[in-house]
């Protein structure tokens, strides 16, 4: 059973659930963990952020796609890559995901084009809810394009995603982004099954799935 809720109405979670903000949270959490990193934690707060800023994190986040002010990094993954984070911990705030994660919860994996073929196998015959994280005003394009590739591979390996990753660059997040200039993490997002990677939300952090 493979079910798919927008992830601003979670109200129950069924199975395994996966979180998807492919423009841009998910996907940068992921590219943390390709460059090393140890942990992520998603907080609610600036105040939460800048707190484990004086413990050592480095934070990353945005708001409306712009980065927080104090913040070490914005909510760029094509950025991100380019940053050597082994060993080093993370904290990430961002207009929407970040919540999304946290709503979801204990046992959230986290999805992106970067690890969907890791995703798909490991979920094959399993129960899973999938979170579109969408945008507050309505929905994202390339968060249910992603969910509807997901379910896809899942159901048939080595399906054909492709109508879904142009579908995800021609949408209206896409268009967020070049009206930002941003349209470096447009590709580097749809960039498909690069990493094994499968990072988990466990125990209030997010850590690689071992």
């Amino acid at each position: 059973m493979i079910r798919i809720t927008d992830g601003k109405y979670i109200r129950n979670v069924y199975g395994i659930p996966v979180v998807a903000d492919i423009f841009r949270a998910t996907t940068n959490i992921v590219a943390m963990f390709m460059k090393g990193a140890e942990e992520v934690i998603p907080v609610r707060s600036h105040e939460e952020a800048f707190s484990l800023k004086r413990d050592g994190y480095i934070i990353f986040g945005e708001e409306n796609t712009e980065k927080i002010e104090g913040f070490d990094y914005g909510n760029s993954p094509s950025e991100t890559f380019t940053l050597d984070l082994k060993g080093k911990k993370a904290a990430i705030k961002t207009t929407n995901g970040s919540d999304v994660i946290l709503k979801a919860g204990e046992g959230v994996l986290i999805g992106s084009f970067l690890n969907i073929d890791a995703l798909s196998r490991y979920l094959r015959n399993k129960e899973v809810h999938i979170f579109p994280a969408n945008i507050k005003g309505g929905k994202a394009t390339e968060d249910n394009e992603f969910a509807y590739a997901l379910s896809k591979l899942i159901l048939e390996p080595g399906a054909d995603i492709s109508v879904n990753l142009e579908m995800s660059r021609n949408g209206n997040g896409a268009e967020r982004l070049k009206n930002h200039n941003l349209e470096k993490d447009i590709e580097f997002s749809l960039q498909r099954g690069i990493t094994d990677i499968i990072p988990i939300y466990s125990k209030g952090k997010i850590i690689r799935m071992q």
